[in-house]
């Protein structure tokens, strides 16, 4: 049992390390006894106070914890704190890697500076990149046939739609209703292909390829090969940037340096569904491109055809077993029965080998959580917040294909 005396003691003697140790390991405690909340919020505000300024590697691995805590839903930092704790990594990380801490709150100078600078140099960087000239009507034509199939709601893009996504971008360009009342007073053209074409040419180079880029990310886990296709013309993507490895024939393989992984988990209540996009944002930061539900489906767009594109194009499949996963399973209830019998059929059709689903138990035993039949499939036990480092190791280790023990060349015989 741990006293606030002892976080006291900690937080004078400026132990940062210990004192968030203690309020991991003492989590549960903490969050029931006021006082020792009250003692938990006096060390978040002392440790901030400190550390303005101070730039070192160990005060980094401090903040790199707390985050983690935050997001594990071990120890809740305040409102006011969590945001001074991702302005610190912010103002820490590379670039790129700030970018996506700054995500959190879009709407902080910083972090809209970080967020704009992150994204105009992801472009720069492309057109650095580049090594096929440019053509644009095909690009736009070739986009346009993508988002033109009404019938297909996962891809088609409105006029409202396409103008709102130019905004993300382009905050202050003018709404649907400003955009066709204008066209419409200048004696232009309202049809689709014609008004996107023009938003698009009367962009310059950078703000036309960030928008298309945006598009092309929305797209791609629907339409892959299309999508790549585009990414090729606009030099995102060249056939000398796939990575190769040899195979023990000798022969090429392409090394997968971003393995497309689709996450199947039920919604079983808001703590469950954080812990599944805690866990996706984290797969991503470490190289996997995820594809979650929460990141693409909104209203209008079609269930059936998302996770019929997903599980087909996913490299791997990662499955979120609980009790309600299970009952949802048996029963082929919701996306969730829906999912489970497109990856049952696929797994009946060839019992012998499971190269793409990877099983992972969240909640409940093996017998309580995962349907009769995946329970022969060996499983990574994700049950236990303490160990989740070393089990979400071996979660990137399957994903990765890189596992912990290689088997050791067979050496030459001995000589009697």
């Amino acid at each position: 049992m741990i006293s606030q005396e002892t976080l006291y003691q900690l937080i004078y003697k400026e132990d940062w390390k210990s004192a968030i140790d203690e309020l991991y390991l003492h989590r549960k405690e903490i969050a029931n006894d006021s006082m020792l909340t009250c003692a938990g919020k006096i060390f978040e505000t002392a440790f901030f106070s400190k550390i303005n300024g101070d730039s070192s590697a160990e005060t980094g691995r401090y903040l790199d914890t707390l985050y983690i805590l935050h997001h594990g839903n071990f120890y809740q930092l305040s409102e006011d704190n969590y945001k001074l704790l991702i302005l610190e990594l912010v103002r820490r990380k590379p670039l790129k890697e700030a970018a996506n801490y700054a995500k959190s709150f879009p709407n902080d100078p910083i972090c809209k500076i970080t967020i704009e600078n992150a994204a105009a140099k992801e472009v720069e960087e492309a057109g650095e990149q580049s090594k096929i000239p440019m053509n644009w009507i095909e690009i736009f034509n070739r986009l346009f046939e993508l988002i033109n199939n009404q019938g297909d709601t996962a891809t088609y893009v409105s006029g409202p739609k396409f103008i709102n996504v130019v905004r993300e971008t382009q905050p202050y360009f003018p709404d649907y209703q400003q955009y066709i009342d204008q066209r419409n007073k200048e004696g232009k053209s309202t049809s689709r292909k014609i008004f996107f074409y023009d938003i698009l040419t009367g962009l310059d180079e950078l703000s036309r390829k960030s928008v298309l880029i945006r598009f092309l990310d929305i797209l791609k886990p629907f339409r892959t090969s299309q999508v790549e296709q585009i990414e090729q013309l606009l030099g995102l993507r060249t056939m000398q940037d796939e990575p190769e490895t040899l195979t023990e024939s000798g022969s090429k393989e392409t090394l997968d340096v971003s393995p497309k992984v689709f996450i199947s988990y039920s919604w079983d209540d808001e703590n469950h569904k954080r812990w599944v996009l805690n866990l996706a944002n984290r797969l991503r930061s470490n190289g996997v491109d995820v594809i979650l539900d929460r990141y693409y489906l909104n209203a209008g767009k079609s269930v059936t055809h998302f996770v019929e594109r997903s599980i087909s194009d996913a490299k791997k499949i990662l499955i979120i077993f609980t009790p309600n996963y299970k009952l949802k399973a048996d029963q082929r209830k919701g996306g969730v029965g829906y999912e489970y019998s497109i990856m049952n059929n696929s797994l009946y059709s060839n019992q012998t080998s499971n190269d793409k689903i990877i099983p992972v138990l969240r909640m409940g035993t093996m017998i309580e959580s995962i349907p009769d039949f995946m329970q022969q499939y060996i499983h990574l036990d994700l049950t236990k917040d303490e160990t989740f480092e070393n089990s979400y190791t071996d979660l990137l280790r399957e994903i990765y294909n890189e596992p912990a023990i290689q088997i050791p060349e067979i050496g030459n015989r001995p000589v009697f």
